[in-house]
Formats: structure tokens, C-alpha cells, sequence
């Protein structure tokens, strides 16, 4: 395959990494230098500055990756500013001088939140993409979840970030402030559920390419299941931490509930482990402990009360051979492939403890732990994403040259699909190369307040 030069834009990646936006970023950059490709990345460490992060000390490396962090001068004040007003001059300026150093054959934006979304207008020949990882498109939350309390039902966006303690995004409400989005070329949603939410907001085709992980379990086989449920994430509010909580307390089976991770919601599951609930809590395990911690699990809980996309926690598990029970909310029943590795359940208390209780009842503990890591091997694996991610390029340029009735000579040629010539088709809402069927300017004629 021919080598292609890519520049990658993103607020966070490590060793200033925030969430698996950041994540998921590094492990395509560094997939795609494993295939030959050049990889320059553009990311702020300002923007960890401004959610109080700090860099990872054990980072590791940059896998070939050619890392770019943009200079802040003015420190928190950058990606702040970006937030508000858009893309600041100093980022605008660096992303341009990359684009021109660089000349990339194709430019792929991710979280543009905290730098700026009118870098997208840079001028360049090369293929534009943008990775929908959330709701940004239509929601300045990111999340669709009205004052941090509830899903949204109808957008006033300026109210509720005030109540979310959010400053506002002055820069959504120019004429012109959402054009950027016009110069892109094609939109990537990890989820189908994700995709059917944003495509009315923007021109540009969106493709769901399912999310995937590294392979943390090389040999594929399944461990037994112990005696826990599973938790690994944020604990925050909207992961329904709450409703987890709850749960432990009522329960009465035989069995623990294990929680990884950190968040304001800690103090939830520790008072409930003082009222005598089975919790076991932990903060960041490294990885060789949360690998084991994966594979011996019952199930996966993913409790989320928001619209969740495509958590990459769901993968690792999966990759272990670990079913899941996940909200009937949002995307996440897309990852059960029609109930063939876990079950929905209720983002409730009660639902929590009725999904345990069904889930033991049919032995998938046992059952579907070969169905998991075939999800896994079938869906998400690095292979399988660059595989869909190569035939999306391909067939983007060919629409792109069809558009500008230019030769396609005088564009890289990429050869797709994997090795037997197997491949298996993404989806879209319609035909690649047509535009899609948004009602006029729908993401700047929306009224955002009552």
C-alpha cells in the first residue's frame, strides 16, 4: 500500500491524554504507522491544564507517532478562549504552519472543542475527516444531557450550560459559525446510534465505522468467570453511578461488584460499602491488574443514564471474553450484537438487579463468554477498523475527484481490505457519495433558548 502522510487534530493525546477520545486517537495513529503510514499529531496541553489533568509519567512512547503540541503562551486561557470564541490566533497559526510543513494526504480532526472548530477551514488539498466521539456537532455539552440531570428533549443551550456551570459558546451563534463544518469531506460515528444523531447537522456523509481496541488477550481464550460484576470507568453521575450504588445495597446473590476508576461520584459507592453493600472499589489499576480484573469478570456493568457512544472499556472487555449488561440508553445495545454477548438492562436500581438476576438465571456467565471474543474478533479489532477506515478513504477520494472532475492520478491510491479479501461494509444512512438530506442550516436555525 502506497504511504500516506496524515495529520491528526485533537485537544488531548498523551502523554496529555483526558477520556477515550485520546485513546482511541493514539491507538489509530499508531496503528496506521505500524502499516508504513507518516502520523502527525496536533494536540494542546493546555487543554489538560484547563480540566486540572496532569501528563502520564509512564506514557511509553510515541509509536512512531510525530507529536505536535501546540505552544500556549497564554496557558488555560488558550483552550478557554477557544471554547467561547473559537480557534484563538496562535492555534489557527500552528495548525496552518503543520498543514503546510506537513502537506498531508489527509487531515483528521477529533475533539475540537478546546481548539477550535474554524481549523477546520484551513486551506489544503488533502481528504478532511472528523471523528464524531460525542454530540459536539448539535450539543456545546457534548452530551445531550440537559443540565447535567436528564437527557435533552428540546435545545436551550445557553440556559443549560449556565446551570451546568458551563461557560457559554459565544462562537455557535456568528452566521458563519458553524460553516466550518461544510469543508469537511466525510464524518466518522463509532456508533450507528450516533451517527442517526448528528447526520442532520452536517453535509458531509457520516459512516459508522464500529469503535475497536488493541487486542489485550492475543491468545483469545476465555477465562472462567469469578464471582464479581464488573465496573471500569468514570464515576460520575451520568455513568449511573447512583443507580450502581443502589443496586449493591439491595443485593443479595452471592456475588461482589468490583469498581475501577475515579470521579466526584466515589463517595456514592463508599457509603454504600459502609452500609455493608459487596463493593470493592479501586482506583486505576494498571493495565496487567485491570487486564486480570476484565477476565475474570461475570459481566461488564455499563449502567449509563446519557445517550453513552461506544465506551472502549466495552471492547477491552469483550476482548476478554466478558459479556455485558448495558443501559438500554444510547448506543451501547449496538455492542451486544443482538443480544449474542450480554443483555439490556433498566439504568435503574431495579433494572440493574433484574439484569443480574436473568443473566444468572440463562448461565451466560458461563455461555457467552466464546460469543464475546468472537464480537470482539468479528468487530473491533485494530485490523477490522483499519480495514472499514482504508475503504473510506478510498471512497471518499474517488467522490471527492467525481466532485472536482479532477484525474484520480493526481491523488494517492489506497488498496483496501484485508488479507483473503474479506470485508464486511460500513454503514451509512445512504449512498456514500451523495450529501445528506438535512433539513436547510438545521444546526444554525435551531432556537437554543426559550
Amino acid at each position: 500500500m502506497e504511504t500516506l502522510k496524515f495529520v491528526m487534530t485533537a485537544a488531548f493525546y498523551p502523554p496529555y491524554p483526558l477520556g477515550g477520545d485520546a485513546n482511541h486517537v493514539r491507538y489509530l495513529a499508531e496503528a496506521l504507522v505500524a502499516q508504513g503510514h507518516e502520523v502527525h499529531v496536533e494536540y494542546s496541553p493546555a487543554a489538560l491544564a484547563l480540566k486540572r489533568g496532569r501528563p502520564d509519567t509512564h506514557d511509553g512512547g510515541d509509536g512512531g507517532v510525530i507529536r505536535h503540541p501546540i505552544p500556549a503562551l497564554t496557558g488555560r486561557f488558550q483552550p478557554l478562549g477557544a471554547w467561547i470564541f473559537g480557534a484563538p490566533a496562535s492555534v489557527r497559526r500552528h495548525h496552518h504552519e503543520l498543514v503546510e510543513s506537513v502537506r498531508p494526504d489527509v487531515i483528521h480532526y477529533h475533539n475540537l472543542s478546546l481548539l477550535g472548530l474554524d481549523l477546520i477551514d484551513v486551506p489544503s488539498s488533502a481528504l478532511k475527516m472528523y471523528t464524531a466521539h460525542d454530540y459536539w456537532v448539535r450539543c456545546p455539552r457534548n452530551d445531550l444531557f440537559k443540565f447535567n440531570r436528564r437527557l435533552c428533549d428540546k435545545p436551550t443551550c445557553l440556559t443549560c450550560l449556565t446551570i451546568s456551570g458551563k461557560p457559554p459558546q459565544l462562537w455557535r451563534y456568528r452566521p458563519d459559525g458553524l460553516k466550518p463544518f461544510d469543508a469537511l469531506d466525510v464524518a466518522i460515528a463509532p456508533s450507528d446510534f450516533l451517527r442517526g444523531m448528528i447526520a442532520p447537522y452536517l453535509r458531509a456523509p457520516v459512516v459508522h465505522i464500529p469503535n475497536f481496541a488493541p487486542d489485550p488477550n492475543p491468545s483469545g481464550q476465555a477465562s472462567s468467570p469469578g464471582d464479581y460484576y464488573l465496573y471500569v470507568g468514570r464515576l460520575e453521575f451520568y455513568k449511573g453511578i447512583p443507580e450502581l450504588a443502589n443496586a449493591a445495597s439491595q443485593y443479595r446473590g452471592p456475588h461482589r461488584f468490583v469498581v475501577v476508576g475515579k470521579g466526584k461520584q466515589a463517595a456514592v459507592l463508599e457509603a454504600a460499602r459502609e452500609r455493608s453493600a459487596p463493593l470493592v472499589l479501586h482506583g486505576w489499576l494498571p493495565a496487567a491488574e485491570r487486564d486480570a480484573t476484565y477476565a475474570r469478570a461475570r459481566a461488564l456493568l455499563l449502567p449509563s443514564i446519557w445517550y453513552e457512544n461506544a465506551p472502549l472499556v466495552a471492547f477491552e472487555a469483550l476482548a476478554w471474553g466478558t459479556p455485558i449488561l448495558a443501559s438500554e440508553t444510547g448506543a451501547l445495545p449496538e455492542i451486544l450484537h443482538g443480544d449474542m454477548c450480554g443483555r439490556t438492562i433498566r439504568p435503574t436500581a431495579e433494572g440493574i438487579l433484574a439484569g443480574i438476576e436473568q443473566f444468572e438465571a440463562e448461565d451466560l456467565a458461563h455461555g457467552q463468554r466464546r460469543a464475546a471474543r468472537m464480537a470482539y474478533e468479528t468487530y473491533h479489532t485494530p485490523a477490522k477498523y483499519l480495514e472499514n477506515y482504508e475503504r473510506l478513504i478510498e471512497a471518499t477520494w474517488e467522490r471527492k475527484l467525481a466532485s472536482r472532475n479532477i484525474h484520480p492520478a493526481e491523488f494517492p491510491e489506497m488498496s483496501v481490505g484485508s488479507p483473503g479479501g474479506r470485508s464486511s461494509p460500513m454503514s451509512s444512512g445512504e449512498a456514500l457519495g451523495a450529501h445528506s438530506k438535512m433539513r436547510p442550516f438545521a444546526h444554525r436555525d435551531e432556537s437554543h433558548d426559550p
